[in-house]
């Protein structure tokens, strides 16, 4: 009795339940899926796709490819693909279940034995260390060295196995692989004439006096063989100002960097200097008397040329709430994230509406700022505010932003003017920013030394409901050092819409903080601040990781 009521409890289970039998992996291969869903017919997916589909013996299209209208019952599936392993099996459908196939279709390969050789006449002390690029994407497989011969399974077919080593011109041999016969490859090297090629820069022009590495240029190029070079500085009248060795070439790539300065260590005038590296091959390898080779670079410097990171809150490049007139110059940017923790009111809301409670969130922010041409910079952060109750908000601003005046040692004033547009989900607005809307905003600064003093009026419109603006007065004071700068500001937002307007002036105050410490373009933030609205007042912390370049 106990065996029959298994057999009546199973054949239920295959009625009402077929994705039992069907939910999980039946051939055996990883990747293949049979899964049971909702619906009605066949579905067939491959890896790749494209593949024919057979069922019955009839062809009936390519992968992926649905049949909604198939009958009840049992089928033979048969999937084919050039270059690939046949796959057959079989299904079952019924009436009140769809099923979902998913085939990785196997490659058929085939196997070559690449064998590297020194042409005749080559060196004997010439090192050679084959890399072998068999035509996969970014795939290289080392020879072995005793011998330079390695096995190389491969797709069948023609395949082009390319070869290159330092020292040795590149080559390549077209092959047949063959699923039963190893293919046997040949590639003769021969030694490579010395080249330099491939230049490229860091930075157009630059400016000495900015920090770490962004005080600085590199310079990259690439060699075609073993070697030696100068890397030299030349000023508009041909003058060698700065010369140094370079280290061995053992690798194609090779790099310099200069700072701007003398061979003293003097920061050099601003103006036009010419690179200029020199190069020959390594006497052992060579029979004939090396002959030297050049490349020539231009670079710019500078002064009024100023990178340092700032803070990306609410979208607006400058202090968390005073916007700063200077501009990054073409070509740099920073990336900047962030979270922040505390009390907030939410810029949507009125006085008389409930500020969020103490730690009730984490908002996060992800900013961009570059300059695509000069004296302009762009900028646009991404904010969600997730919440420890499950629910969330997000929002975006972008802001564009034109420099006027740069803040030149004559005359040190620098003035800007720039345009924001919010947008913000449910609960997505970022807490310290004045919310969803358009803002128009003119910073204009006091460029110190080491000190830089703001002041930024602006306009803010929340849209049509709300169209006279909010009144934006915003200050704060910015101190640089060459690994760090800090600053404070104040944004205070005129709400002429809602009376009485003592008890809608909110005003933001923070305190912050950046890091960059040498080599890396690393840029470690801190910061805390408070804010009051009418009779509201709360207080935050942050901190953030970014990157400025």
């Amino acid at each position: 009795m106990s065996r029959l009521r298994f057999i009546l409890l199973f054949l239920i289970c295959l009625m009402f339940f077929p994705a039992f039998l069907f939910g999980r992996n039946v051939s055996g291969i990883v990747g293949d899926k049979f899964e049971e869903t909702s619906g009605k017919g066949l579905a067939i997916r491959t890896s790749p796709s494209g593949v024919k589909v057979f069922i019955d013996g009839v062809e009936r299209g390519l992968t992926p490819v649905n049949f909604n209208s198939m009958q009840a019952g049992q089928y033979n599936i048969r999937l084919s693909r050039e270059g690939y392993k046949d796959r057959s099996f079989n299904v079952v459908l019924f009436d009140n279940s769809r099923l979902v196939v998913s085939i990785e279709m196997e490659e058929v390969r085939g196997f070559a034995v690449v064998s590297v050789h020194r042409a005749e006449g080559s060196p004997d002390s010439l090192p050679l260390n084959p890399q072998i690029y068999p035509g996969s994407a970014g795939e290289i497989i080392d020879a072995i060295s005793a011998g330079n011969t390695i096995y190389i399974s491969l797709p069948v077919g023609y395949r082009t196995i390319r070869v290159r080593a330092f020292g040795w011109e590149d080559a390549s041999v077209t092959a047949l692989i063959d699923e039963h016969t190893a293919a046997a490859v040949n590639i003769n090297m021969t030694q490579a004439a010395f080249r330099i090629e491939k230049g490229s820069q860091s930075r157009r022009r630059f400016n000495p006096k900015n920090p770490n590495n962004l005080g600085a240029a590199e310079f990259h190029f690439e060699v075609s063989a073993p070697g030696s070079g100068t890397f030299t500085i030349l000023d508009e009248n041909g003058k060698a100002v700065h010369e140094e060795r370079l280290d061995y070439f053992d690798d194609w790539p090779q790099s310099a960097t200069w700072n701007g300065r003398d061979s003293k260590g003097e920061p050099l005038p601003e103006g036009l200097y010419a690179i200029l590296i020199e190069a020959s091959a390594s006497p052992e390898f060579s029979q004939t008397p090396p002959e030297t080779v050049s490349i020539r670079m231009e670079i710019e410097i500078d002064y009024t040329i100023s990178i340092y990171p700032v803070s990306l809150s609410g979208g607006i490049p400058g202090l968390v709430f005073a916007p700063l007139p200077r501009v990054l110059p073409a070509g740099s940017f920073q990336i900047e994230g962030g979270i922040v923790f505390g009390s907030f009111h939410a810029p949507g809301k009125n006085v008389d509406e409930q500020r969020e409670r103490f730690l009730s969130g984490l908002p996060f922010e992800l900013g961009l700022r570059f300059s695509p041409v000069e004296k302009m910079e762009a900028a646009a952060v991404f904010n969600t505010n997730p919440q420890f109750d499950n629910s969330a908000g997000w929002g975006i601003t972008g802001s564009l932003k034109f420099n006027i005046l740069h803040g030149s040692t004559a005359v040190p004033l620098a003035l800007a003017t720039g345009a924001s547009y919010a947008w913000a989900a449910e609960n997505g607005e970022a807490p310290l920013s004045p919310g969803r809307g358009i803002g128009l905003y003119s910073p204009i600064s006091l460029e110190l030394t080491s000190i830089t003093l703001v002041f930024s009026p602006g306009m803010f419109w929340h849209g049509p409901d709300t169209p006279v603006p909010l009144l934006l007065l915003s200050g704060g004071v910015l101190y640089r050092r060459d690994w760090l700068n800090a600053g404070l500001s104040v944004r205070s937002e005129f709400n002429f819409s809602e009376t009485p307007l003592a008890d809608n002036i909110r005003i933001l105050t923070g305190a912050e903080s950046r890091f960059y410490p040498p080599p890396s373009n690393l840029v470690f933030s801190f910061q805390a601040g408070v804010w009051t609205r009418g009779p509201h007042l709360g207080g935050y912390g942050g901190l953030g990781i970014g990157v400025v370049f």
